[in-house]
Parts: C-alpha cells; sequence; structure tokens
C-alpha cells in the first residue's frame, strides 16, 4: 500500500495549499520540492547584501485578498501578517505629475480629478460596478472554469449583450480610450495589463487590467510582513498541524503510470515514492513534456503542451541602499507599494512590447518599483533602505550573461536622471536576475516568465492550460494540476491550489 495518500509536486505556494486542504481532510500528504528551500516564486532572500532581505519575485498580495484559503486555513494563526499602505501604487511621469490609488475610491477619485474629473467619475463608475459584482466575481474564481460556450451564450443574453462580449476580448488601448481622457489613467491600466504579458494591443488585455487594478482599489496592494516568504512559511506550519511533510532537494523526474493511472513519482536519486493521488504544481509544460514523457500520452495533448505559449520574460535589479531615497514627484511615490515608471504613454509601451517580442532589448521597457523598505523598513538594516525594479518587457533571446549587468546599469541610470535624481548615490550594490537567472532559479520559471503560461485569451478559463486539461484533471486518472498554469492562473492567490484540492477530495 502506498505511504502516502497523496503526493504534491512543487512547494510554491500553490501546491502548498491544495496540499493543506488535502491533509486538513485527513489525507497522508507528502510535498516533494526539487529545491533546498519551500516557497517557489514566494521566497525571500538576501540577495543584494546581508540584512537587505528581498522578495525574489512575486511581491505585491493582490489577488488573494479575494481568496478563501488564508481564513479557511488560518494562516493569520501561523504567521501571516500583511501590511496595507495608504498608496497602492502610484504612476509617475517625468514632468513631475503623477497619479495614485489610494486606500479610499473617494481619495483615489479626488487625485484623479486633479488631471481630469471626467476621469475620476469614469472610475468611480467603473468601481462601482466592480463592487456590485464582486461576489459573483469571487465564486467564479475560486471555482472550476465553466466551459466557454456557457459563458459566451450567458454574455449573449439580455441588454448589453455586444458591451460585454467586447469587454470579455477588448485590448486595453481601446478601452482605456473608451473610458478615459487622459493618457495618465489610459497608461495606469495599460502598465496593468502589461503585468501579465498584455501589450496595449493585445486582446483581452482591458479586462485583466481592470479587474485587478479594482481589486487594488478595494482591498489594497498589501505586503506580507517579512516578505513574500512568510506566505509559504505559513502554509507549511499549516500543513506541518495537518500531519503533512515536505522534502526538499527531491527532483521529481517522472511520474510514473500503470494501467491508466498515475501511481507514484521516481526521483532524481533514485528513489520511488507510491500515492494514491499525485497533485502536480510544475509547469504545465514540463509535467507534459518532461515527468510524463514515458506515457504514451497521444499526439494531440504533446502538440498542444507543445503550442502551449509561456508568455513575456521579466528581469529583476535588487538595489541596496544607503538611506531612503526621494521620487522626483513627491512624498506621494515613497509611500506606495509600488511605483510604475516608465514608458509613460500607451504607445511608447507598445513599442517595447514590439522590440522585445521581435528579441531586441527596448531602450524605455516598462518598469515599476516595489518600495519594499518604506513599506516594510524590518526587511533591512535600521537606517537602510531597498528597492526592487522589476522589468516586464524583456525578450529572452538575447546575449544575457554579455548584456545584463550594462543593461541594469541603464535603466538605473534613467530612472535616476527622470525619476528619483538620489538614486544613483545612495547605492551600496546591486544585484540582478536576467530571464535566464530565474529560470535557472525556479524551473517553472520557463524563459524567465512568473505566469506559468501566457495569459491569451485561448489559454485561460477552461482552456488554460489546454482543452483536454483544463478542469484540473491531468491526463491519466489520479493526476491533477494546481498550479498556476490552470484557472484562474498567474498571481499570488491560492486559489488554483484550493480548487484543485475541492475536486481532488470531492472524487475521492
Amino acid at each position: 500500500m502506498p505511504q502516502h495518500d497523496a503526493i504534491v509536486v512543487g512547494a510554491g505556494h500553490n501546491g502548498l495549499t491544495c496540499a493543506c486542504y488535502l491533509a486538513k481532510a485527513g489525507l497522508r500528504v507528502l510535498v516533494v520540492e526539487a529545491s533546498p528551500t519551500i516557497g517557489g516564486m514566494t521566497t525571500t532572500r538576501e540577495l543584494v547584501l546581508p540584512g537587505f532581505r528581498t522578495d525574489v519575485h512575486a511581491s505585491g498580495y493582490q489577488l488573494a485578498n479575494l481568496s478563501s484559503a488564508p481564513d479557511e486555513l488560518e494562516l493569520r494563526r501561523f504567521g501571516l501578517d500583511l501590511i496595507r499602505p495608504e498608496v497602492s501604487l502610484c504612476k509617475a511621469f517625468p514632468d513631475g505629475t503623477c497619479v495614485s490609488i489610494h486606500d479610499s475610491v473617494d481619495r483615489t477619485c479626488a487625485d484623479i480629478a486633479r488631471t481630469s474629473v471626467r476621469d475620476a467619475e469614469a472610475w468611480r463608475t467603473l468601481y462601482r460596478g466592480y463592487l456590485d459584482g464582486k461576489d459573483a466575481l469571487r465564486q467564479e474564481l475560486e471555482s472550476a472554469p465553466r466551459p466557454w460556450a456557457e459563458m459566451l451564450a450567458e454574455d449573449l443574453r439580455g441588454p448589453r449583450a455586444g458591451e460585454r462580449i467586447r469587454f470579455r476580448f477588448q485590448s486595453v488601448r481601446t478601452w482605456a480610450e473608451e473610458n478615459f481622457e487622459s493618457e495618465s489613467m489610459r497608461i495606469l491600466l495599460a502598465d496593468f495589463a502589461g503585468h501579465a504579458g498584455f501589450a496595449p494591443d493585445d486582446a483581452g488585455g482591458a479586462a485583466f487590467a481592470f479587474l485587478f487594478l479594482a481589486v487594488i482599489q478595494d482591498v489594497g496592494n498589501r505586503a506580507v510582513e517579512g516578505g513574500m516568504g512568510r506566505l509559504a512559511e505559513s502554509l507549511a506550519a499549516c500543513l506541518a498541524q495537518h500531519g503533512g511533510r515536505i522534502r526538499t532537494g527531491a527532483m521529481v523526474t517522472r511520474i510514473r503510470v500503470g494501467d491508466g493511472r498515475a501511481v507514484g513519482v521516481d526521483l532524481a536519486d533514485g528513489t520511488f515514492l507510491p500515492a494514491g493521488v499525485i497533485a502536480s504544481s510544475v509547469h504545465p509544460r514540463r509535467l507534459i513534456l518532461e515527468l510524463l514523457a514515458h506515457a504514451d500520452l497521444g499526439r494531440t495533448l504533446i502538440t498542444d503542451a507543445e503550442h502551449y505559449e509561456v508568455g513575456a520574460a521579466q528581469m529583476g535589479i535588487y538595489v541596496a541602499l544607503s538611506e531612503p531615497v526621494h521620487y522626483s514627484v513627491g512624498a506621494t511615490a515613497s509611500s506606495a507599494t509600488q511605483v510604475h515608471l516608465m514608458p509613460p504613454t500607451i504607445d511608447s509601451l507598445a513599442d517595447a512590447f514590439r522590440t522585445a517580442r521581435a528579441d531586441r532589448l527596448p531602450d524605455e521597457p516598462s518598469a515599476f518599483v516595489v518600495n519594499e523598505a518604506a513599506i516594510d523598513p524590518g526587511r533591512v538594516p535600521e537606517g537602510r533602505s531597498a528597492l526592487k525594479v522589476v522589468l516586464t518587457t524583456v525578450p529572452y533571446d538575447v546575449d544575457w550573461p554579455r548584456l545584463g549587468a550594462g543593461y541594469a546599469r541603464s535603466v538605473l541610470r534613467s530612472i535616476t536622471e527622470r525619476y528619483i535624481p538620489d538614486l544613483e548615490d545612495k547605492i551600496l550594490a546591486v544585484s540582478v536576475m536576467t530571464p535566464p537567472d530565474y529560470e535557472a532559479d525556479v524551473s517553472s520559471a520557463v524563459h524567465g516568465t512568473v505566469t506559468h503560461g501566457a495569459m491569451t485569451v485561448y489559454q485561460q478559463g477552461a482552456l488554460r492550460p489546454t482543452p483536454e486539461l483544463g478542469q484540473y484533471k491531468g491526463p491519466v486518472g489520479g493526476l491533477y494540476l494546481c498550479g498556476a498554469g490552470s484557472h484562474p492562473g498567474p498571481g499570488v492567490s491560492m486559489m488554483p491550489g484550493r480548487n484543485a484540492a475541492h475536486l481532488i477530495l470531492a472524487e475521492l
């Protein structure tokens, strides 16, 4: 008989979430993780200098605010504490102006009205619509995805059907231009679409951008006190409380299949671990093309996995500072969780995407700053500070070993000249993570991506990652998908892990 009822492959936050629910229900659960530490893309490490703790991948705690998992798993009891600043994010411009999302819609609208009263009222109206549909949205995010035919049929019923269908597939450029007159609001929304790899003219960008900005207006762009790694630690503590175990340094090389069912996993050291259920939080491409390479899955499934688009690469620049810096737009930016900097217009953002997709380095990439130390001073030595600069529009196929350090310096120079005048004077040390660095650090960061697959309209919902795998069920019995390559997708939410666990328990 198997020593474990369930094995979860991957100790990222979704894998750990799935494991917690299974263990809480009484299953004997083992999580196996190739890395020596847990967390996946929710880790906090001293990347730059001793005493400077930085979030390596994920930083903002956004969609997780709508998740039921933190309360159901009592993560506060296991050490999860959140910080919500008054200013969630700020978009700064080279001319010294900015627009910000505050902790109340009234403050946000007052800020927007400095540029456009019409845009302030438009945001209030749109946000009211989000609140009206919030319960339905949460239900959709925390359930198995409905078939596309069913969703489209629902969109087509009743008045304003055309408007609903358009919005589902609309680019962020056309939607923003229809709803806002100022370039500042238009580019703010386009920046958020860019977080998931949507260029301004890509289909589907509007819905993603509005969802995330409305969620931030509602519940804040929070930070995890002590770093995002505390989320993984709280999940691990919850798992241990319910009898689950984690085995790190254990790379899975194959999911073994017998009589059409997953029966266990083979590790790189030759160990075979049997289990009644296997849940995978690894990248869908790796699951199908590597871990199940010997399972005779059929040509269609393999072709779909080969065609599964990985999405946009990212680059991180981690900066240790002698003391806090000052933004040219004023103190509002310093108090925000994130500050979106360049590019300043939708056209220039579109140019950055076109350049990156042509495998060239953009002169002006999409860049935002995470104010890690300003929001959570305990992450750095007293009196010091730190910033994390994320570039969301960089190519994968360039000579990064030769170009990476110089490109990072040029970005920091541009930020100093246009947005943070005292930045370069206060830099103690810099660490750079290029797309290949991210890929080497976490196997699921394929091509330096953070989304477990592009969020194109044909890789969402029941089509994520592929039509055959779109309901958390693997291609063989007893195998399930519980990572961000499944609905509702990327970001720190715990929802894919929770949704998969509910399906597993229902089927058991």
